[in-house]
């Protein structure tokens, strides 16, 4: 016999966890005004589809 092996996402879909609260649109907005300055494209990328979200404008 072989022991059952579960993944950390099977585990999050049955046991059913919520989603983490999403941080305040000022503070995503500050650390996407930095990551701009600092020619940072990942983190511009992530903090504007992060406040889209936030704000409700992303597009579907």
């Amino acid at each position: 016999m072989s022991a059952l092996v579960h993944r950390p996402t099977e585990h999050a879909a049955v046991r059913g966890l919520k989603a983490r609260p999403l941080p305040p649109a000022g503070r995503v907005a500050d650390l996407l005004i930095v990551a701009r300055a600092t020619d940072d494209r990942y983190g511009a990328r992530h903090f504007s589809a992060l406040l889209d979200r936030i704000l409700g404008t992303e597009s579907k």
